[in-house]
């Protein structure tokens, strides 16, 4: 049984790394897009309360 075990595997280790790459870059470009949004609306508030 130890050898049939051995090659069994619910996922793939490569693609088990591409969605993890996936999800972490997902996370770190939402992050920074949230960020760039964020700013954006800093200055565009500061923008208008300068008038």
């Amino acid at each position: 049984m130890t050898h049939i075990r051995g090659k069994i595997r619910l996922v793939d280790r490569h693609v088990l790394a591409r969605v993890n790459g996936a999800i972490l870059l997902g996370l770190v470009g939402g992050g920074l897009a949230a960020c760039v949004i964020g700013a954006a609306v800093y200055d565009v508030g500061r923008w208008v309360s300068a008038w």
